[in-house]
């Protein structure tokens, strides 16, 4: 049976949400900002200086040609433009491949890539070489929406770059395969998989790509000496770096696909899939690629579906395709306003909004008194005016001066709808008090079921300020687990029994991405539940505001429940030599880790190397102090001191 894409559609938004759904984008998805596959071959052959046959100078892009006979051309432009330096190469690779020959910046960004960026995707496979994605990625990033709050001022480039939604570029490297691999099971940056090399200077000029963080001329010059046309350089690409093959195995069995611009009709990625399927067996998720419907005679789906575990789906017209995607971003982002007219109701699909955990013995099912951890994808709730057993724990800053709590913005709207739903009287902020020694880490409001957590450093000495939760109190991921465990020993000792508590040190001026505190307010629970009396606290409900906090979480990049039940964790630790090169390598910890610890344990003589950890825990630059602390989810940064 045929399939339609509204057969397909619920499924894919569903696999979107759960992050398993990755686009495999092909050279359709550049038309026509970018040349065709023979138009392309023809350039670069002119640019080598390689004689075209005439039948082929003359072909239309529609034509049926023999498919190894534009290898044997390939080959000969390639061995052409060996004659020229690497940045001329990339050069004339780049005249042939913007359309007309358009300057860098000047090719428009397709409607159907266009559509396809209007979601932030984890990953993204491709086979082009152009920037047409990324640049539209650039043009419609919302990481301030994702990570849940805007920040304040102009963050420094390293913020950016841990919040962006804009995508890095990654090609065949070790290195870079490893980072792919990763992403799998650990939150990271957005890739762009660009498995045939990378040019860009197509959408955007090379240094705006570089302003976005998107490509260095280093990186640049690597990606671009990774580009594939000629038949020599597929044979390199997939058969000589084992490597690469693995971890496109480990893709295409951790991954749906969903193949967009016939990629996968390249004579080599058919091979390298069929040599997949006959090595690792059939995967457990099912592949998707679009075509439109005058391919169906051309196609043999039997072949596909038994041999590569690909359905095709088929739609009208080619030009079709924009809207179709239109439409799954409909299903899963934020929705066009107006819809079309006409348009289609966007599906539905599940998607879990509640995590629950229990603490419990062996397998058995936890029994009805066992205390509780809720993660919930919902606005901190008001608790009702004499419930007496739920109260709401809000995060807010701390004057350094005289201790007194600084409510934030998540404070003062929490305290907007208690006084409207009467459970508090006035929100004047001045009723705020400290419930623990100065300086504070948990305040209540009054007598009312709201209570403040203030996780801020308390050895910082700054100068008194004002504002919204701003800079004049010190913020450090290292106090987050310390100050939650103080906000819920209060609450316990106040008698309720079931907390609220909202995001923690993830307002306006954080310096870090929203998942660092999360992780860390989770290592504040744990700590609590393991000193906590049994008649205390039952249920500790979280509440996540962030998509980019509750997205990894329900893929399962973020091990909730191992963080609830034990201080053992992974630090990624990048290792950078003199030339600027990288080796990432993790290891595990358990318990309050320090960059002194990690140094001895990775062997690295303590006085040749610099410290960065990222996102950095606190105001301080990198240095070369060894007792700063080192919290889950970080990676460590080591450099050889100058």
């Amino acid at each position: 049976m045929d399939l339609g894409f509204d057969d397909v559609l619920p499924y894919l938004a569903s696999a979107y949400r759960r992050g398993t759904l990755a686009p495999f984008i092909g050279s359709g998805m550049s038309r026509p900002a970018c040349t065709g596959w023979l138009d392309l071959l023809r350039g670069l052959a002119d640019a080598a200086g390689v004689e075209v046959p005439a039948h082929l100078r003359k072909a239309s892009p529609g034509d049926r040609l023999d498919t190894s006979e534009l290898y044997r051309l390939a080959d000969k432009a390639v061995l052409g433009l060996a004659a020229m330096d690497a940045e001329a190469r990339a050069d004339a690779y780049r005249g042939a491949l913007n359309e007309g020959g358009k300057a860098a910046g000047d090719c428009a960004v397709p409607p159907q890539t266009e559509a396809l960026a209007r979601c932030p995707w984890p990953l993204v496979l491709t086979t082009n070489y152009d920037d047409v994605y990324v640049v539209s990625r650039i043009r419609q990033s919302r990481a301030a929406e994702i990570s849940g709050v805007r920040r304040a001022g102009k963050p420094s480039s390293d913020a950016r770059r841990d919040e962006t939604d804009v995508p890095e570029v990654l090609g065949r490297s070790v290195e870079d395969c490893h980072k792919v691999l990763r992403s799998l099971a650990s939150p990271t940056r957005p890739i762009l998989w660009a498995l045939q090399g990378f040019l860009g200077g197509q959408a955007a000029r090379l240094d705006a790509l570089e302003e976005e963080l998107v490509l260095d001329p280093r990186r640049r010059a690597e990606l671009a000496s990774q580009v594939v046309a000629g038949h020599q350089q597929y044979q390199v690409a997939v058969n000589a770096h084992p490597h690469f093959r693995r971890a496109f195995a480990e893709v295409l069995s951790r991954r749906s696909l969903l193949f967009l611009g016939s990629g996968i009709l390249e004579d080599y990625l058919v091979n390298l899939f069929g040599e997949i399927a006959h090595h690792h067996g059939p995967g457990p998720h099912p592949h998707f690629a679009l075509f439109p419907g005058d391919r169906k005679d051309t196609l043999d789906v039997r072949f596909l579906q038994t041999r590569l575990g690909i359905a095709p789906v088929f739609y009208g017209h080619y030009s079709e395709l924009a809207g179709l995607l239109d439409r799954l971003a409909d299903a899963v982002g934020e929705r066009r306003a107006p819809a079309p007219s006409g348009a289609p109701r966007p599906p539905a699909a599940w998607m879990p909004d509640e995590l629950g955990f229990s603490l419990s013995e062996g397998s058995r099912c936890p029994a009805g008194a066992a205390r509780k951890v809720r993660l919930r994808y919902a606005p901190l709730p008001v608790p009702a005016a004499g419930d007496g057993r739920a109260c709401a724990v809000v995060s807010v800053g701390r004057m350094p001066s005289d201790n007194r709590a600084i409510p934030g913005t998540q404070a003062a709207r929490l305290l907007a709808e208690a006084q409207e739903a009467g459970v508090v009287a006035d929100t004047d902020p001045g009723r705020w008090r400290p419930l623990d020694e100065a300086p504070s880490y948990a305040y209540r409001f009054d007598d009312a079921p709201l209570f403040g957590v203030a996780a801020r450093d308390r050895t910082t000495d700054l100068p008194p300020g004002s504002g919204d939760d701003g800079p004049e109190d010190s913020r450090d991921l290292g106090v987050i687990a310390d100050a939650v465990c103080a906000a819920l020993r209060a609450a316990g000792a106040a008698g309720f029994r079931r907390v609220h508590i909202g995001p923690v040190a993830s307002g306006k001026h954080r310096l870090w991405h929203p998942l660092h505190p999360f992780v860390q307010t989770l290592a504040g629970v744990r700590a609590f539940f393991r000193e906590a009396p049994a008649e205390g606290v039952e249920i500790v409900e979280l509440h996540v505001l962030s998509p980019a906090i509750w997205s990894p979480v329900i893929a399962g990049k973020v091990p909730v429940a191992e963080m609830l039940s034990s201080g053992m964790m992974k630090v990624w630790v990048d290792l950078r030599d003199a030339s600027g090169s990288s080796e990432i390598f993790a290891v595990t910890v358990c318990g309050p880790t320090r960059v002194g610890d990690i140094k001895e344990l990775c062997g690295l003589p303590p006085a040749r190397w610099s410290t960065e950890i990222l996102p950095r825990p606190s105001k301080v630059e990198p240095s070369s102090a060894d007792d700063l602390l080192v919290t889950p989810a970080s990676i460590v940064v080591f450099s050889p001191r100058r």
